[in-house]
């Protein structure tokens, strides 16, 4: 006697955009829309997935953030979770970052690597400020971290206008670049962050 044939799953609609997805209220559209799309446009429409996806990762992460009271049971949940395990560390706190800040704030122009800077914790104290010099502007990474520079006042407000390379900082401040390191294993236990600190002091010794 022959097994009757599983009925075929509906396949699930495609959300249009981050918003539309968390509520629910997504609208549908097909994949074969795309075969209408020019090679800029699949470009844009790739790229547009992609930043909706890691600031979704991001507010997923968040939320499950509050559910525990402290960094050492949430990185023990994420542990146990290989789908959460697979990115690292830094990625997820990068993503988390980059969600909270940029939750109610409109990102035209401004590239996730962009994104990324200005929601980074030890630059919150100028975030405001840099996001506003930001918006719309494509700035490059360079660029964007001349405005940080400035921003802190490790710049003249005046220096590298129109120009994409940063002024080196003064060689004897190095505090921002360790609020930065120790910003990204933060949420290790002590002694897993200390092993990454060595562990990265000694590749540091191999360069010429």
């Amino acid at each position: 006697m022959a097994l009757p044939r599983p009925k075929k799953l509906k396949e699930k609609a495609q959300p249009q955009s981050v918003e539309a997805y968390v509520t629910g209220n997504s609208i549908d559209y097909s994949l074969s829309d795309l075969s209408k799309l020019s090679l800029d446009e699949l470009a844009g429409r790739y790229q547009e997935i992609d930043e909706q996806s890691q600031f979704l990762k991001g507010t997923i992460l968040l939320e499950a953030r509050s559910r525990f009271a402290s960094n050492i049971e949430f990185g023990n949940w994420i542990q146990s979770i290989h789908a959460l395990s697979v990115d690292t560390q830094q990625t997820r706190t990068k993503y988390m970052n980059f969600a909270r800040y940029f939750k109610d704030k409109d990102r035209t122009g401004m590239p996730l690597t962009v994104c990324y800077e200005i929601s980074a914790p030890i630059n919150a104290d100028i975030a405001d400020k840099v996001y506003q010099a930001a918006l719309n502007k494509n700035l490059s990474v360079a660029q964007i971290k001349a405005e940080i520079a400035k921003a802190k006042g490790l710049l003249p407000e005046s220096v590298n206008e129109g120009s994409s390379e940063p002024e080196l900082m003064p060689l004897g401040d190095i505090s921002s670049f360790m609020e930065q390191v120790l910003a990204d294993v933060s949420n290790l236990p002590k002694a897993e962050a200390i092993r990454v600190l060595d562990e990265c002091k000694k590749e540091l010794k191999k360069e010429k």
